[in-house]
């Protein structure tokens, strides 16, 4: 990543050693500015020196030290780990449709379920759903574009058995 708040500034590899049972392997990451790893599925979120850039990108791919990253009206652009670091990328968590996800805001699952967002960190997201048959718990992006969670824009009060939501 770019830098360690702790120690003076220092560039870090982009490449990971791994071992697995034994046998060791030069994986190739792209990390964001703050140093987590970016994958297929992530969304970005340009913290410094954007000019008209406004809003998250889709991280489509991670190959050969680059991350494809599409923005929406402008398409699919290329960066490198020093392009990451000079716009202050880091990785963040999001509804479906690329809203970012914040504590307190309220969620629907597949169009049917309400929830509430409780906790927020740059790979997951805490959703609780209030006992309705639904698992609350820690949702990765994969899941919340598998379950269609979306943010609402506004609340559509239910009621069950054990009372309102």
């Amino acid at each position: 990543f770019c830098f360690d708040r702790q120690r003076a500034p220092q560039r870090l590899s982009p490449l990971t050693v791994r071992t697995t049972m034994g046998n060791q392997a030069i994986i190739a990451e792209m990390r964001d500015a703050e140093g987590t790893v970016l994958d297929d599925t992530c969304w970005v979120d340009f913290t410094a020196n954007t000019v008209g850039i406004a809003g998250l990108g889709r991280v489509k791919a991670v190959r050969d030290g680059v991350a494809i990253v599409h923005w929406d009206g402008l398409g699919n652009y290329k960066y490198g780990s020093n392009d990451l670091c000079y716009y202050g990328a880091r990785r963040t968590i999001a509804d479906k449709t690329g809203v970012k996800l914040q504590e307190g805001q309220f969620v629907e699952k597949k169009g049917r379920w309400q929830g509430m967002v409780k906790a927020v960190t740059d790979t997951n997201a805490l959703i609780v759903f209030g006992g309705l048959g639904v698992s609350d718990g820690w949702y990765e992006q994969r899941q919340i574009d598998k379950d269609d969670i979306r943010v609402m824009t506004r609340m559509r009060r239910q009621c069950a058995n054990a009372g309102c939501f």
